[in-house]
């Protein structure tokens, strides 16, 4: 395992995860795999893929949150932040 801090300078994105603790996703995914006759377990699969899959698709919705996250970053001369953003855009990602 990598240092945190270079994947995450500042500890925001594990900030904003501590926080979703107080949020409870599975009612709302209940329900909609209950309108469309499907587990429920399908569905929060879905959504972990399609999170997963964010950081590609950022590079075509529009606003890119990604990319105005990487030029704001670079704009305040944050190196450590743009290199952590360049490490989740590309996590996973063999190329």
């Amino acid at each position: 395992m990598g240092d945190p801090e270079t994947f995450d300078p500042g500890g925001r994105f594990r900030a904003e995860v501590a926080a979703s603790r107080m949020v409870d996703p599975m009612p709302g995914l209940q329900v909609l795999a209950d309108e469309l006759g499907v587990p429920v377990d399908d569905v929060l699969h879905h959504a972990l893929v399609r999170w997963s899959s964010a950081g590609s698709e950022a590079l075509l919705a529009a606003p890119p949150e990604m990319l105005t996250a990487l030029r704001d970053a670079a704009d305040a001369g944050d190196i450590a932040r743009v290199r952590g953003i360049v490490d989740a855009l590309l996590a996973g990602w063999d190329g």
